[in-house]
């Protein structure tokens, strides 16, 4: 610890440092002009850790997140040397302070409370514990000093690259991608073609190599599968074949596809010939538990049908699975 004028000097320091960061917490940022509405302002879902390599378009989230961490790596570091504490007194201390300062931003209209905030502080402050524990002897002198700098620096690193590394696995990895036709139907029912031949739509070839969807299911029809929470992602492909329009059709085939009874994604395509080019879909299902597909066409030929071709799900890994468990349990839905 700290003893005389270093005592003196490092309080003096750590006061300064820590109005600053009150400041930036409160004033900074133009937060009373940016938050003008009067109510309570909260979010007690917790989300994951919010620390991400940089990328992806969102620059300033990455600097926000980023500072939200490394701002309190400082209070882990030095605190110890003011005060002797232990580590899980110093954390339950700190984990009030930081939720009494969340409470006053939101209850003065100057921020907002929030749970993720609450975890990326206080994983920054214990980092700084930690890197201060890992240097036994003569913390207090000149050389003992930079080791502390060193070892926060290469811990912080080192946290902030494996928790990121683990969002990366989180928000971009896959399992086994699953044909739609291999997946057991919950309620309806749907046809597959045997043979996966080519046909043409806006004169484009297309050759299946996954599934077809059979033209022979009724025109308007909704069919269902239990998902469980185990898929990440629902693609495939749709058009109207070029074999069934004529110079006559008209009207549209619409597409609409539901997860847990709210309708995530939806497409009308124009059944008039050059009209009916092929679509991609690729619909994000992290979580949900029951997909439904419902499939609608009002052309006056009765042969016209859209169809879909190479419909795949693709699994959650094993990490996504587990975050989505622990998402409904802390009430994520």
């Amino acid at each position: 610890m700290f003893q005389g004028k270093k005592r003196t000097s490092a309080w003096a320091g750590f006061g300064l440092y820590t109005v600053l960061t009150l400041f930036f917490l409160f004033v900074g940022f133009n937060r009373s002009s940016a938050l003008p509405e009067t109510g309570l302002r909260y979010h007690l879902v917790f989300d994951g850790i919010p620390l991400r390599f940089p990328g992806g378009g969102y620059a300033n989230l990455w600097v926000f997140n980023l500072g939200n961490y490394l701002a309190f790596v400082p209070f882990g570091l030095v605190i110890p040397l003011l005060i002797r504490c232990r580590f899980l007194p110093f954390l339950l201390v700190f984990l009030a302070a930081i939720t009494g300062v969340e409470l006053i931003q939101m209850v003065t209209h100057l921020g907002a409370f929030d749970i993720n905030d609450i975890v990326i502080n206080t994983l920054g402050a214990t980092v700084g514990y930690g890197a201060q524990r890992l240097i036994r002897r003569d913390r207090t002198t000149q050389r003992g000093l930079l080791k502390l700098l060193f070892s926060g620096a290469v811990l912080t690193v080192a946290v902030y690259s494996a928790v990121s590394g683990l969002n990366h696995y989180l928000d971009y990895g896959r399992g086994e991608i699953i044909a739609l036709d291999q997946v057991p139907l919950e309620h309806g029912e749907v046809r597959w073609e045997s043979r996966l031949n080519g046909f043409t739509a806006s004169q484009e070839r297309i050759e299946p190599a996954v599934n077809l969807y059979s033209r022979d299911n009724p025109r308007s029809h909704e069919f269902s599968l239990r998902l469980d929470g185990q898929f990440k992602e629902f693609s495939g492909n749709l058009a109207v074949p070029d074999d069934v329009i004529n110079a006559a059709s008209s009207g549209t085939s619409r597409v609409i596809i539901s997860a847990d009874g709210e309708e995530i994604y939806s497409i009308d395509m124009n059944i008039v010939p050059g009209e009916n080019q092929p679509l991609s879909f690729r619909v994000p299902l992290e979580g949900k538990q029951e997909l439904t597909i419902g499939v609608f066409n009002d052309a006056a030929d009765p042969r016209t049908n859209a169809v879909f071709w190479d419909v795949t799900l693709i699994e959650a890994n094993a990490g996504q699975k587990l975050a989505a468990r622990i998402h409904r349990l802390l009430g994520g839905g």
